[in-house]
């Protein structure tokens, strides 16, 4: 057997020339292990982070080979090669390669949550989901899983189940605004209406920057028919956005279903300015289903649009 402690310095070496980018040098210092039978499919895996970090993928799977023919029982090995094949959208063999790294190690839950993303990436969510829970049954706190199930329980229809698992994630996460946001799309389903606005809320107060959380909850204040407030959301979001015309439009259906014509029309006309296809949304909005024989509201409909002043 080789002592491999004259060998182990060159690990250190190269991920120092890794870190400055002195990708040639650390290619140098893990060539070296490969003299080491004990350490040559370490040295072959970073020489495939080195090539895939330069962009060089083909050369990288290679080498990538090399280290697990070298190792064929290592499950760290078979584990880094399924990753890289995940970060290069090659999500079949990425799968192949996570369930050979579970045959040599089963309660690796790393290779079962990278095994989801591979099938969801793929949009088999049923398989993704098997994926997740296997993690949760070794890791019942894994926040982060638990997001996903909940978001795959939404794309499945599901938001009673979705429900369950998004709760579990604010147990550990109070302050997750996107949990908020998907627990809000879960009760909007489910015709639950208020209890969907109060996790909006929630999630804007953990998120303010963040200009679509405004958007859904101004729109919901829409659906459930309080435009007054939806107004006021609008009025906020146009604070830092002034020439978004999605954001113009809605504050015309809530000006719309406040029955104020006049400010309904001038937004309107605003956003189609914007963005011409604006027409088509007022033209099968419900908020401006009352005024579609509106003389005012066709002028804005059939006008043409102006050039927007610089």
């Amino acid at each position: 057997m080789s002592n491999i402690d004259p060998y182990m310095s060159y690990i250190e070496i190269g991920e120092l020339y890794q870190k400055l980018g002195e990708y040639d040098k650390a290619k140098d210092a893990y060539e070296k292990l490969i003299e080491c039978p004990e350490l040559a499919s370490v040295g072959w895996v970073n020489i495939a982070k080195i090539e895939s970090a330069r962009g060089r993928l083909k050369t990288a799977k290679d080498y990538y080979m090399q280290a697990v023919n070298t190792d064929p029982e290592s499950y760290e090995i078979l584990y880094n090669y399924a990753n890289f094949l995940l970060d290069i959208n090659d999500f079949t063999e990425a799968i192949e390669y996570y369930d050979k790294a579970l045959e040599k190690e089963p309660s690796l839950a790393l290779a079962y949550y990278n095994k989801g993303v591979a099938y969801a990436k793929m949009e088999k969510l049923p398989e993704a989901l098997d994926a997740y829970k296997k993690v949760l049954k070794i890791n019942p706190d894994d926040a982060v899983c638990l997001l996903d199930v909940g978001a795959i329980y939404i794309d499945l229809q599901e938001p009673t189940e979705a429900i369950k698992y998004l709760q579990k994630y604010l147990e550990l996460n109070p302050t997750g605004s996107k949990a908020y946001e998907m627990l809000a799309e879960c009760f909007k389903r489910t015709g639950q209406p208020d209890i969907a606005l109060t996790f909006l809320k929630k999630a804007y107060e953990f998120n303010p920057d963040n200009i679509v959380l405004l958007y859904k909850l101004g729109d919901l204040y829409l659906e459930n028919g309080c435009p007054e407030n939806a107004k006021k959301i609008f009025d906020i979001a146009l604070e830092s956005n002034a020439v978004d015309a999605i954001l113009i439009y809605k504050r015309a259906c809530s000006y719309a279903a406040l029955e104020d014509k006049e400010k309904a029309f001038k937004e309107l006309s605003v956003a189609i300015q914007f963005n011409p296809l604006i027409k088509e949304m007022a033209l099968i909005d419900k908020c401006f289903e009352p005024y579609k024989n509106d003389e005012n509201f066709q002028r804005v409909i059939n006008s043409r649009r102006r050039p927007i002043e610089q």
